[in-house]
């Protein structure tokens, strides 16, 4: 994927502290353009399937409550309204089952939620290797 502008970018995470953080670290980096910011899965359905505000990239929480990130994946998939989002879901801990669920869909990565500050500046250097982009921005 090559990219000359930002790749818009919405994030979803229950947890404020974890969302201000990525909001941080995404807002310091050229390459992404944060697009909306949400605490519940509920609210990022409502943003992308019924107000049509669809990003390049959707990182998306894996255990929230009410609804699990595999939870939203599916909703989004079941809707169609964008079949070739890039949605990188990310957790603590890898759950096989909840992977297995989605490896049909060549678009939906998993990713270790970040916890040491390396890997925290790592993460947009991540997505972008991913998505096959060169990250040649510091933050």
């Amino acid at each position: 994927m090559k990219s000359n502008k930002p790749l818009t970018l919405i994030i979803v995470d229950d947890d404020y502290d974890d969302r201000e953080l990525l909001k941080f670290l995404f807002n310091q980096n050229e390459k992404f353009e944060l697009i909306g910011c949400f605490d519940s899965g509920e609210d990022v359905l409502e943003e992308i399937i019924n107000k049509k505000n669809i990003p390049d990239i959707l990182l998306l929480d894996m255990y929230m409550p009410l609804m699990s990130g595999t939870d939203v994946v599916m909703k989004l998939e079941y809707s169609a309204v964008a079949p070739e989002m890039n949605i990188f879901i990310i957790s603590t801990s890898i759950n096989i089952v909840e992977q297995d669920k989605l490896l049909h869909n060549p678009y939906i990565k998993f990713l270790k939620k970040p916890v040491s500050l390396a890997d925290i500046h790592d993460l947009p250097g991540l997505i972008l290797e991913s998505l096959d982009i060169r990250n040649n921005t510091k933050v």
